[in-house]
């Protein structure tokens, strides 16, 4: 049976539920239940989550995004995590995987679209043009990589509002739209 791996922050956690659901009989999913905020966060515990989760050495794909805590701008800062230092950031976590999962290959997740007019708090933003540039630094870099990079941004991207529980999270239904990306990269 095949055996995932998911890594991510709070979309990823979303999703976590339904991917395991679908794959049910088909897959085993494996991912930390904690969430993989920023990259440099991700990088620090990522050691961890693998050994929490076992199985390193049969992990097959490892799917991983990190991008909205990297994009937030708190009290009129730049982004959390300027452009080359996520680039660095994100070459750093591909190789970390090559190491905790040797046979795995690496799809990562490109950073979802938010709904910046319903954000209600000045001093903790995103906005979609952040995100589209730190999408094509991930792009880039996996490409140097020859990582998959799965398009999450495009799949979600224009949906009605009635699908966002808030201007950056998503409803079930949602989710579920995520989720059935997410399986459909893995299993290909």
């Amino acid at each position: 049976m095949k055996k995932i791996f998911l890594a991510g922050d709070s979309i990823r956690r979303g999703y976590d539920l339904p991917v395991r659901q679908k794959l049910a009989g088909r897959a085993e999913v494996f991912s930390s239940a904690e969430n993989g905020q920023f990259a440099q966060y991700t990088l620090k515990h990522l050691n961890e989550w693998a050994k929490a989760a076992g199985h390193e050495d049969e992990i097959e794909v490892v799917h991983w995004n990190n991008g909205l805590w990297d994009v937030l701008h708190q009290y009129g800062d730049e982004c959390l995590t300027p452009p080359d230092f996520y680039a660095s950031m994100l070459r750093r976590i591909h190789k970390r995987i090559g190491i905790l999962f040797p046979k795995a290959r690496v799809i990562f997740a490109l950073t979802t679209p938010v709904i910046e007019e319903q954000n209600t708090d000045p001093n903790f933003t995103r906005t979609n043009d952040d995100i589209e540039r730190y999408n094509a630094i991930a792009s880039d870099v996996m490409k140097e990589l020859g990582a998959k990079v799965n398009d999450l941004y495009h799949v979600v991207k224009g949906l009605p509002l009635t699908l966002y529980a808030d201007w950056t999270h998503y409803t079930a239904e949602g989710y579920e739209l995520l989720a059935d990306a997410v399986i459909k990269a893995c299993t290909e």
